[in-house]
């Protein structure tokens, strides 16, 4: 059976003939999109276990693809109107589009949101099967599969609610960022000399409105470094070098600026070794989740009912009333970095 009689009708993966040998996901989207779509990839692949699972994502999670043993091979995105995360070249997409269908996919998803010009991309890819989310009360299109989009629950499960409407059950919620020898021996390089504990501060996001005030951040660091002692390290990616650097320089010789760096792995090395990390909601936040490492996330536009930690007690989050993040006191953030660091110790 070729076709499913409707897209609306879960279970797609039973209803193939056989079992793709390669399948495409896209999911063009940032770091914590790609770190909060791994429960899926990890159901998909134990669902098909032999399938050969190809990604095209942005060229920052190619490290991530790497490193992540649900995944086969990084393909990078070139660019789609309507897709707004890379500059579109016509020439290029022609290209890109007849070396993807020269693969024949078995299986296509997309997991770039609601699909209003992401399931057009997809489709394109040529695969045999094509699935993927569409808006709420929307026309399926050419899609063998489609899962109205699940706006109201966390991003975590909303990839997983593909992955099991197709057929693969869910392995569990939890993110996935593994570490390898050589990202623990760069974190230990890179932290050489200091001492502990460490105190990781992240100020960055690439959304305005998701960047707490620069100072409170230095506040914050300098006031957990009296109380806890070590050593107060500031992360940030390859265009947060010179906020990182404005902060560390106010600290007054009490802190490593690691911002400006570009390998993802390393930064988790370090996230590894933090007692606590004070952060924005951005990529380190969701690597800090993926490794339970005590984390206070500081929310304003975002929802952390979408977007938040797990309920464990080393992950705090903080948003205030008026959803601006200048709101947010450098005492409440202390206070609940002291909190997730204890809670650790308390619960190991």
């Amino acid at each position: 059976m070729e076709k499913a009689a409707s897209p609306f009708e879960p279970g797609l993966l039973s209803r193939i003939p056989d079992r793709p040998k390669n399948a495409v996901i896209v999911c063009a989207s940032r770091i914590g999109d790609f770190l909060c779509a791994t429960p899926a990839f990890r159901a998909l692949r134990r669902r098909l276990p032999d399938t050969q699972f190809s990604l095209i994502g942005l060229p920052f999670v190619s490290g991530l693809v790497s490193r992540n043993p649900y995944l086969d091979h990084y393909v990078p995105f070139p660019g789609f109107p309507g897709m707004a995360e890379q500059f579109f070249d016509a020439c290029k997409a022609r290209a890109f589009f007849e070396r993807m269908q020269q693969q024949r996919f078995g299986l296509a998803l997309q997991m770039h949101g609601s699909g209003a010009y992401s399931n057009i991309f997809t489709l394109m890819l040529g695969a045999r099967f094509t699935c993927g989310f569409v808006r709420e009360g929307g026309d399926p299109g050419r899609l063998d599969a489609a899962l109205p989009w699940p706006a109201s629950i966390h991003a975590a499960r909303r990839a997983l609610a593909l992955a099991e409407f197709l057929g693969a059950a869910s392995c569990g919620h939890e993110l996935d960022f593994q570490l390898t020898p050589g990202d623990h021996a760069a974190a230990e390089e890179l932290l050489r000399g200091c001492k502990g504990p460490f105190i990781g501060l992240h100020a960055g996001s690439r959304e305005p409105s998701k960047l707490w005030p620069e100072e409170q951040f230095a506040s914050a660091g300098k006031e957990l470094q009296k109380l806890l002692g070590g050593t107060v390290v500031v992360l940030g990616g390859p265009d947060e070098g010179p906020a990182g650097e404005r902060i560390a320089t106010s600290l007054n010789g009490v802190a490593r600026n690691l911002a400006g760096r570009k390998c993802l792995g390393e930064m988790g090395g370090v996230i590894a070794r933090l007692a606590v990390l004070i952060t924005n909601d951005s990529g380190p936040a969701h690597i800090a989740y993926a490794l339970n490492r005590p984390s206070v996330t500081l929310f304003g536009s975002t929802d952390p009912e979408e977007w938040g930690p797990p309920a464990r007690p080393v992950h705090r989050v903080l948003r205030s009333a008026d959803r601006r993040l200048e709101s947010i006191s450098v005492d409440d953030a202390v206070k609940a970095a002291l909190e997730a660091a204890g809670a650790e110790n308390k619960y190991g």
